[in-house]
């Protein structure tokens, strides 16, 4: 796994956990909705199957893996983009009118108001960015050939290039049996 995945796949998780906290130090002026367990549920699930994942690789479970995944892109990945969907849509206004990008020159009522809309902003970028890049990293993953293919593949190579030499030698043969024939002539 690269390490922006692994990065992202950690920080999505950290930052719902950040905002959490910081909403529920607002005195009730920002309010959590249902949906944001269910996303930080859903995110660490991500994290533990993505983590058990890698740790099958390292220890040369590839064909386990490989065949894991495969079954699981079929139906996380749209599990994963509807609760993401839901969730953006649900929270949308949950600061009210602050700007996404929370400009310094708005008029907060406290500086954790503030804090909160920074965490919200990059919890959102980070939690889109981190599903595209696992998009893009299924994709590769499902693309690609294992390395059983790649197996077959040179071994058929090898058989190949065994008819060849038997061809090419046959050829050889061909040409100096010509060759003392037209020599006899």
């Amino acid at each position: 796994m690269s390490v922006p995945l692994v990065l992202l796949m950690l920080i999505c998780p950290a930052l719902d956990v950040a905002k959490i906290i910081i909403f529920d130090h607002t005195d009730g002026e920002l309010k959590l909705y249902d949906i944001e367990y269910a996303y930080l549920s859903y995110s660490f699930l991500m994290v533990v199957i993505l983590l058990c994942c890698t740790i099958c690789i390292a220890r040369g479970f590839n064909k386990m893996v490989e065949n894991s995944v495969r079954s699981l892109s079929c139906f996380l990945p749209f599990i994963w983009i509807s609760v993401l969907v839901i969730y953006t849509i649900s929270t949308r206004n949950e600061l009210g009118d602050i700007p996404f990008f929370c400009p310094q020159d708005y008029n907060y009522k406290s500086p954790t108001i503030r804090l909160a809309c920074k965490i919200r902003a990059a919890n959102l970028i980070c939690m889109w960015s981190f599903t595209i890049y696992i998009m893009f990293f299924l994709i590769i993953l499902l693309v690609l050939p294992s390395e059983d293919n790649n197996a077959k593949v040179d071994k058929v190579d090898k058989v190949y290039g065994r008819i060849e030499q038997v061809y090419s030698k046959d050829d050889d043969i061909d040409n100096e049996v010509k060759k003392d024939k037209s020599m006899n002539v």
